[in-house]
């Protein structure tokens, strides 16, 4: 074999190893975000965060109509029940969620990441406005009281309640309307949102006492942290230009019930998350 047969032989090697390496290279995969319309799993029977039949209202589609402009993206909705939410996200049905999506260890397990959180909210009862039995935390015992299904509310412990489930919070406003239960348990927001479409009929009670803070997020599959990241971007612009006005517009009873009267200051201070939030609880996975 001549010198310029082995040159060749080797050279013809080389090349063949770095097609074959450059071949065993995983293709980095398109993010969703990128494409002209995104689809976002939405509730379409929560008062004030998003309601409506042909047409959508209240905060969380404000906040997806801001983030379609930031990413110079369409976001219809794709509607889901709030059980649901984790399966459209781990089935591919949606893109992200925004529905009232707390952040939670569970969830992250699953393998549904979150970007946010842009809202938090503490859990408390909605009762019928002339029922004054509930005046502290023991005094749920012996209650009726109504959780949903697939929330963050039908976990939580309620000493010495009778429980009851519905499969949408219209489920529970509906038995605690028609006395068949004592209360809705569920975030302090919705109820405001719920009080406030049915006025005279409802009021929210020991907000806080019971169960936890929530912290709503927009919800993503895993593995998509550079997606996340740019959502967190949007979020946190969004924060700062848009969420107290969109606040006041569709939240009318939450803002009047913190009118910032006290040194707590009003609603913004309740329910806004602060920069310590989304550094915790954002794009963990």
């Amino acid at each position: 074999m001549t010198i310029f047969v082995r040159r060749a032989t080797a050279l013809a090697l080389v090349v063949a190893l770095l097609v074959s390496c450059t071949n065993d290279v995983p293709e980095k995969s398109a993010s969703p975000l990128e494409n002209a319309t995104v689809a976002v799993g939405m509730v379409n029977d929560a008062p004030g965060l998003s309601i409506g039949t042909t047409r959508l209202a209240g905060f969380d589609v404000d906040l997806t109509a801001a983030l379609g402009r930031n990413l110079n993206s369409q976001m219809p909705p794709t509607l889901l029940t709030a059980g649901d939410r984790d399966g459209f996200i781990l089935l591919k049905k949606a893109t992200i969620v925004v529905a009232a999506y707390s952040i939670t260890p569970k969830r992250n397990q699953d393998g549904v990441d979150f970007a946010g959180p842009y809202m938090v909210s503490p859990q408390a009862f909605m009762v019928r406005r002339n029922d004054n039995r509930f005046i502290g935390g023991t005094s749920v015992q012996g209650k009726r009281i109504c959780t949903v299904e697939g929330t963050t509310g039908e976990p939580v412990e309620l000493p010495g309640s009778v429980p009851s489930h519905a499969p949408s919070h219209q489920g529970c406003v509906d038995l605690v309307a028609h006395g068949d239960a004592d209360a809705l348990f569920t975030d302090e927001l919705i109820l405001y949102g719920f009080t406030h479409a049915n006025p005279g009929k409802f009021k929210v009670v020991l907000p806080g006492v019971i169960g936890s803070l929530q912290y709503y997020g927009v919800g993503l599959l895993r593995n998509r942290h550079a997606d996340c990241e740019r959502l967190n971007a949007a979020i946190k612009l969004y924060l700062q230009t848009q969420w107290r006005r969109d606040f006041q517009d569709t939240l009318q009873d939450a803002v009047a019930a913190y009118p910032g009267n006290d040194p707590s200051g009003d609603f913004e201070s309740h329910f806004k998350p602060t920069d310590t939030d989304m550094n915790d609880l954002s794009c963990k996975l």
